[in-house]
């Protein structure tokens, strides 16, 4: 049973990490341009990284650091939960 969560939450984490990569890549591939993919990418996306723009605030940067910054919070967040279950 444990595993089966645990391969749930890993997969889970995984695959936002994925999702977070191609909002970037779309934000540097056609930053403008809003299509029904883009839509979902960002709805998905945006939950995740707000709160970390609001905890770093850019002011006159010109780059979004929130990926980052929650690519590494999920993977921290993938060991706690490793380290909890087992």
């Amino acid at each position: 049973m444990k595993i089966m969560i645990w391969n749930v939450v890993n997969y889970a984490i995984t695959i936002l990490n994925l999702i977070i990569l191609i909002r970037v890549i779309l934000s540097w591939l056609v930053p403008y341009k809003r299509n029904e993919f883009t839509e979902v990418v960002y709805a998905v996306t945006e939950p995740v990284l707000a709160p970390f723009r609001t905890l770093i605030p850019m002011g006159s940067m010109r780059i979004d650091l929130s990926p980052a910054f929650a690519y590494i919070a999920l993977n921290v967040l993938r060991r706690i939960i490793f380290y909890i279950m087992f």
